[in-house]
């Protein structure tokens, strides 16, 4: 049987159980805000991370099967909510940055084309457009060829790597 409930923070969270385990969707519109992560809050005060939203045919989507004994080890079972909360925000620098799933098709350069092999944040500017990626050393770096011309910012405690393009495109040199 399957049963619906509304998300706090929006979206719709639905359950259904298969003996011992539960598959659990959730699904909210998709705001360009950033990133949200859903959480289940027990009526007892357990809370459980269910995972983080990833777009999926115009919307946030999350699917989870877990075992019934993992969600009443977390106080999360058989009565609970589900709350969507906003993760991680693309504003985070002032500006509205979004989740650009193919940011290849921005860039002028096949060459810097060929590079990128995943979504990058963006950012609209009058003069054009700045592309970002979290920078860590355990991943290659999207737009290699590109690393001696982005400037680092810090969000959320994190190293981000920014580079700045003109409107057709092309790599702009940092400012300052």
């Amino acid at each position: 049987m399957e049963e619906r409930m509304n998300m706090g923070g929006g979206g719709v969270l639905t359950l259904e159980q298969d003996g011992p385990r539960v598959t659990l969707r959730a699904e909210r519109p998709s705001d360009g805000l950033g990133l949200y992560k859903v959480w289940l809050h027990g009526e007892q005060g357990g809370k459980l991370l269910l995972g983080t939203l990833a777009p999926e045919r115009g919307a946030l989507c999350l699917r989870r099967t877990l075992p019934v004994r993992e969600l009443e080890r977390a106080g999360c079972w058989p009565r609970f909510r589900a709350e969507g909360v906003l993760a991680f925000s693309f504003a985070a620098q002032g500006g509205r940055w979004y989740c650009e799933q193919h940011p290849e098709r921005l860039l002028a350069d096949p060459v810097l084309q060929a590079q990128v092999h995943t979504s990058m944040l963006c950012q609209k500017e009058a003069s054009g457009f700045s592309l970002a990626a979290p920078f860590r050393t355990d991943r290659a770096i999207p737009l290699a060829a590109l690393f001696c011309l982005a400037r680092v910012e810090r969000w959320d405690g994190r190293p981000h790597l920014v580079w700045r393009f003109d409107q057709e495109g092309r790599p702009k040199m940092p400012e300052g």
